[in-house]
């Protein structure tokens, strides 16, 4: 790991014998495994010897990725699930359910990024899109699951989070930073009444990670970011300490006190960039 990533990245776990000793064994089910950080996820979890139930609306990627870990040796089912369409979540969560009666672990992974200014944003729906898919979905999706979790004695659920739910607010990443923020918070609020039933929670904020969600705004084709595979061993170090409920980068902390304390100039920073962006987009129109 370069220098630049490893300042970038969250706690992690690295050692195969310390997530073996974890997951082995366990059923986890892994929303958004088709690409990205979901996949890289399944495919380390399933060499550690763990049972992965793979979710999500690409089904041709999600059979390719079954076959792959199958093929290795390990054990893996897919289901085609959109979190944004409502009425199909019950009747999946009863095929899961049915095949698998006990599930340990849940990655909420699944989520989708629009990077756009407010004003365009309307008509193209945007804030309802990112709602549906990175907060009422997994919401609805973890209230199907967990009835049956808390019943069984428990288990661990891992919210795959940003360190954009935090301070301060994006200039043009409105409906995403709102969108990952409200589920957040609902999540911590799910966490705290979780405890003492057996489920614990824990949230995994991750810096830029280089995936298809970021490959369409230029800003980033240069900057530093983690793999896909460096942030699936951030998620394990969730699952090899499963006590610990927020997992993330250093300055995250350092980064939010700023926004609270420094509110004005942090904003005039942002604007400033909105604005220069804006005119630098402007002559590339001309």
């Amino acid at each position: 790991m370069s220098l630049a990533r490893l300042l970038l990245s969250p706690p992690s776990c690295r050692d195969a014998y310390t997530l073996r000793q974890a997951v082995a064994g366990k059923t986890i089910l892994i929303t958004g495994a088709s690409f990205g950080i979901g996949r890289a996820a399944a495919l380390l979890l399933a060499e550690a010897g763990a049972e992965v139930l793979l979710l999500a609306r690409s089904g041709d990627e999600l059979a390719e990725l079954a076959t792959a870990i199958r093929a290795n040796g390990g054990k893996a089912s897919s289901y085609i699930l959109d979190l944004s369409k409502s009425a199909d979540l019950a009747p999946v969560v009863a095929q899961i359910q049915a095949a698998h009666p006990r599930i340990h672990i849940i990655v909420s992974n699944a989520g989708k990024s629009i990077r756009r200014p407010v004003l365009q944003s309307g008509e193209k729906r945007d804030l309802e899109r990112l709602l549906a898919v990175n907060f009422s979905g997994p919401a609805a999706l973890l209230l199907l699951l967990l009835p049956r979790m808390v019943a069984q004695g428990g288990g661990q659920i891992v919210n795959v989070s940003s360190v954009s739910v935090g301070p301060p607010p994006l200039p043009r990443w409105a409906a995403y930073q709102g969108s990952k923020a409200g589920f957040d918070l609902w999540f911590k609020s799910l966490g705290a009444e979780l405890r003492g039933r057996g489920v614990r929670v824990c949230s995994v904020y991750l810096p830029l990670v280089r995936t298809r969600m970021i490959a369409p705004t230029p800003a980033y084709r240069f900057a530093p970011a983690l793999t896909p595979h460096e942030a699936a061993e951030a998620v394990a170090y969730a699952l090899v300490h499963p006590k610990v409920q927020r997992i993330a980068p250093w300055w995250m902390k350092s980064l939010e006190l700023a926004a609270l304390l420094l509110p004005g100039p942090l904003g005039h920073l942002l604007s400033g960039w909105e604005t220069l962006e804006l005119k630098l987009s402007g002559r590339q129109k001309r």
